[in-house]
């Protein structure tokens, strides 16, 4: 006996079974209906959510019917099967098996291999489409939904050239005023380093929304434009019925903390408590992180005790502010309350650069270890903090050791190395370091040029300093700073080359700062010239009138060549300007328990609390 057709009552009832979220019943009324008619099952398998189990069992229901063909049924399997996760395979076989290809099918395979984490695949699937499918009897040619997809593919690789021809291709295909697409292709010049393009793309949009704008903004933020951010951040509350949300004052908050714009940083806070976006874990996150650059601890505690929900950038962003203004001892005692995930290894840089800061080899040691415990070997953030704290702590051979060990080096990474060897006595192997990474194709860098000057000036390598200190701005673009040419001065000092070091602190644009003839001075106190000490120490006395061992070295100076009444007079002015020679002084820890600060004149003063010694500490 034929089964009966499947009347429109039947498929009614399913759509009345799946409104009232009755989804087994609905699945055994259309399975019982499938040998007439797949218009329920592909009903039930459009329906969001569908557990897979359920959908399986269509699946195979549909299969035994021999339904398969049925272009409804088919689309409906596909969409089923994107939608779900790490279904990949099964999606492209349901895509195989369509008897028609059109441009809903394709775009859902585009979409599932973005998901899947294979962009390439993704942009395939658009030439594909662009192509005309893959035969005859496909009807495609790439949609909004697909052109927005692809626009995303290229923001993941960063592939500037790719999403200019899905730029390209929306234009052709006239959906140059969908925003949309235009939004993604916004965000994807964002991610690709091109927000002028990006500043472009969102011109060309009519009547751009929210959604438009704070890619916009995001893109600006992301590649650094943060007065430009603050500018469209304008346009945007001046422009009706656009309002932001909790990912535009996200990026704003960003862009204020890293322009240290403290006041309109409050403001921005004022907006958001009063847009209802407090619990924003997004908002809250970069609102703290803002408090946090402009070195406003206390507003940044506050805002991260009253979060409902706190995540590793919330943690992490507390832990670095503290960090970053030195309060160390704050960092370690929240680490303690924080669960850190397996894979936060920013949280553990942090935690290492505290305990640099502190010089706390030890404790730096076991987080080392917890470090390798926990498979994070490879992570360059963690790996370049590691040689630092090992480096400034002077265990330069712990330091050396992860530094070798590392599979990725980026320029933090060879700056602690080559800076560490330097300022612990092995210059040699820090300007070794040096020309390795020249060697390796990395370019040096602001802070590399210190570390190597600094290894010349105290291995007395006086060619090899005059080379790297002329190369920085002929080779590779770097004007020299006041560090720099304090290094090259003090090279030159110890050497006795006073005037060429003279002459090269009164050429710099730096001449008026006290630090480059102070490193002359030093020299000068050990070194026979008494023309460049006598110009030297003047030259203090009139940038620094206090700085009292100006007037020392030069009184010292004027006695040891006879000029005894110009040495009484430097005497009689030092006195006149209430100049006093700070006595030299020293903290005794007796038995742990007691600081005593003593001088020359006294045997020991009186006992000094430790509470007190860690305020007046320089180390602290």
């Amino acid at each position: 006996m034929p089964p009966s057709p499947v009347t429109p009552h039947d498929v009614a009832a399913v759509l009345r079974l799946l409104e009232s979220r009755d989804l087994p019943a609905a699945a055994r009324l259309a399975a019982a209906s499938a040998s007439s008619s797949p218009l329920p099952l592909a009903a039930v398998l459009l329906h969001r959510p569908l557990p897979p189990r359920l959908g399986y069992g269509l699946h195979a229901r549909a299969a035994r019917a021999g339904l398969l063909a049925d272009r409804y049924l088919a689309n409906a399997l596909l969409a089923f099967y994107v939608r779900l996760p790490d279904h990949l395979p099964h999606a492209l076989r349901a895509f195989d098996d369509l008897p028609r290809r059109d441009v809903v099918a394709h775009s859902s395979v585009l979409a599932a291999f973005l998901r899947a984490g294979l962009p390439r695949r993704a942009l395939l699937q658009l030439r594909t489409m662009a192509a005309g499918g893959y035969g005859a009897d496909d009807d495609v040619a790439p949609s909004a939904h697909a052109l927005s997809a692809s626009a995303k593919a290229c923001a993941v690789l960063r592939d500037l050239r790719a999403g200019a021809c899905v730029h390209g291709t929306t234009v052709v295909r006239g959906y140059g005023d969908d925003g949309v697409v235009l939004s993604a292709l916004v965000d994807m010049y964002g991610h690709s380093s091109a927000p002028g393009d990006a500043r472009r793309a969102f011109e060309e949009m009519r009547a751009p929304d929210g959604i438009c704008y704070t890619s916009l903004i995001s893109a600006f933020v992301r590649n650094d434009w943060f007065n430009e951010a603050l500018r469209w951040f304008r346009a945007m509350l001046a422009t009706d019925g656009v309002w932001p949300d909790g990912c535009t004052f996200g990026s704003m908050m960003t862009a204020l903390g890293n322009l240290k714009r403290a006041r309109q940083g409050r403001e921005a806070h004022a907006q958001v408590v009063t847009r209802g976006l407090c619990g924003n874990v997004i908002v809250e996150s970069s609102t703290l992180d803002m408090y946090a650059k402009c070195g406003m601890m206390v507003d940044a505690h506050k805002v991260f005790d009253r979060m409902k929900v706190r995540n590793a950038v919330s943690w992490c962003a507390l832990l670095g502010g503290y960090c970053q203004s030195g309060k160390h001892e704050m960092v370690l005692s929240l680490f303690r309350q924080m669960y850190v995930e397996d894979n936060d290894w920013y949280s553990f840089g942090t935690l290492v650069r505290s305990c640099a800061g502190l010089s706390a080899v030890k404790l730096g040691k076991e987080i080392h270890c917890r470090f390798i415990r926990m498979r994070g070997c490879g992570d360059v953030i963690v790996e370049s903090a590691l040689v630092d704290l090992y480096a400034k702590c002077g265990v330069v051979e712990y330091a050396y050791r992860v530094f070798k060990r590392s599979s990725v080096r980026n320029m933090i990474t060879w700056n602690a190395m080559i800076c560490g060897c330097a300022q612990n006595g092995h210059g040699e192997r820090a300007i070794s370091l040096f020309n390795e990474m020249v060697r390796e194709g990395v370019k040096p860098d602001y802070i590399s040029f210190i570390g190597v000057l600094f290894a010349c000036s105290h291995t007395g390598m006086v060619e090899e300093g005059r080379n790297y200190f002329n190369s920085m701005s002929k080779d590779y673009g770097i004007p020299p700073g006041i560090e720099h040419y304090n290094c090259t001065a003090d090279l030159l000092s110890r050497v006795e080359l006073l005037e060429e070091a003279e002459d090269l602190v009164n050429k710099s644009p730096f001449r008026d700062d006290s630090s480059l003839w102070a490193a002359i001075l030093g020299a000068c106190a050990t070194h026979t010239n008494p023309d460049v000490a006598v110009r030297v120490a003047k030259k203090m006395m009139e940038l620094e009138p206090q700085y009292h061992l100006s007037y020392v070295l030069l009184e010292n100076v004027y006695r040891t060549i006879g000029r005894w009444e110009d040495a009484v007079e430097v005497r009689r002015l030092m006195k006149s300007r209430k100049v006093n020679k700070e006595a030299g002084t020293s903290w005794i820890d007796v038995n742990r328990s007691k600081l005593y600060m003593c001088n020359a004149k006294e045997a020991a003063s009186q006992p000094v609390a430790s509470e007190d010694i860690r305020k007046c500490s320089p180390y602290d």
